[in-house]
């Protein structure tokens, strides 16, 4: 029987102090190619040795996602049990409402100190662009806020599954939805300074591109998390998710202004004053159908629990 070759076999499945070299070479690779790239080739040794880094920066990081997808099944797995351990583990993991709760409380935070960030350059810059933006955000912390501290509530007082209950949750799903229909207005002082003028959001340098590849990943994930919460019967959990959807929208509308801003030659406010128009209407639309949703979840609750009562006095 032929032996695998023991160099063949060390590559196939890396280990320990090799798997290490393998990832730091991945991001001195990569680290030097941008460094390279935003520097600009000044010579042709320079030009040559650029080209040395993004051939070898391409076949580490191909290379090192090869490891990961084989490793991830059973780094995973071992995470998982790992996690199970403790009774909060067992429910971030196996509860899908719990696990959208804790990650919207601990994204209640960095919302917070974005707020915070707007109010201060609001003050500072005495402006009404980052005034009203900080305003924006500052809704959609409330919305977030709310429902993140009723369920702090209700494990705490310990409510069990029933009619109070289902009604609390409903309707906070409509006042987020009626919230919804107003938060837009406190963009239309932004859109009317990027329309008139030619206010953008600015992303120094390369910093542009790790805000687009963010922006597309959250309004992808938002959406999918729409989607997804539809399965779900607590519907505060599907507030949280819609607000992320508002959220996400506006990061779309600020990458526009910010690429437009960086790349773009000409008048580009035609583009700025559809996107930003497009982002209000949704938003409102969204919040439409929450509400209109949510008033007809309520109306049939209310006439579940009188049809109900009705046949407990009946026997």
């Amino acid at each position: 029987m032929k032996t695998e070759n023991p160099i063949l076999q060390k590559l196939k499945r890396p280990k320990g102090w090799f798997l290490v070299l393998i990832y730091l070479l991945t991001l001195l690779f990569g680290g030097g190619a941008i460094a390279l790239a935003v520097i600009g080739a000044v010579n042709k040794g320079v030009e040559i040795l650029s080209y040395v880094l993004y051939g070898c920066a391409a076949v580490a990081l191909t290379y090192t996602v090869y490891t990961i997808v084989i490793y991830a099944p059973g780094v995973k797995s071992r995470l998982a049990a790992w996690i199970k351990k403790t009774a909060f583990g067992r429910r971030l993991l196996e509860q899908y409402g719990f696990r959208t709760i804790v990650f919207a409380g601990c994204s209640l935070f960095v919302s917070l100190a974005y707020v915070a960030f707007h109010v201060v350059l609001a003050i500072v810059a005495h402006s009404f662009w980052y005034g009203s933006l900080a305003l924006y955000y500052g809704l959609l912390v409330v919305l977030r806020g709310g429902i993140v501290l009723y369920h702090r509530k209700k494990r705490k007082a310990g409510v069990s599954e029933g009619y109070e209950k289902e009604r609390t949750e409903i309707a906070k799903y409509r006042t987020c939805g009626i919230l919804l229909t107003v938060i837009p207005l406190c963009l239309v002082v932004p859109i009317l300074q990027i329309i008139f003028l030619d206010r953008a959001f600015v992303h120094q340098g390369w910093t542009v591109f790790a805000f687009a590849a963010y922006a597309f990943y959250k309004i992808i994930m938002a959406v999918y998390n729409v989607f997804k919460s539809r399965k779900q019967e607590d519907m505060t959990v599907r507030a949280v998710r819609c607000v992320g959807v508002a959220d996400a929208m506006v990061s779309i509308f600020s990458l526009q202004t910010a690429l437009l801003f960086a790349f773009a030659e000409g008048n580009y406010r035609v583009a700025n004053a559809l996107t930003g128009s497009a982002v209000c209407l949704l938003t409102i639309a969204l919040g439409v159908v929450m509400t209109v949703d949510g008033c007809k979840r309520m109306r049939s609750l209310k006439a579940a629990y009188a049809q109900g009562e009705k046949r407990e006095e009946g026997i």
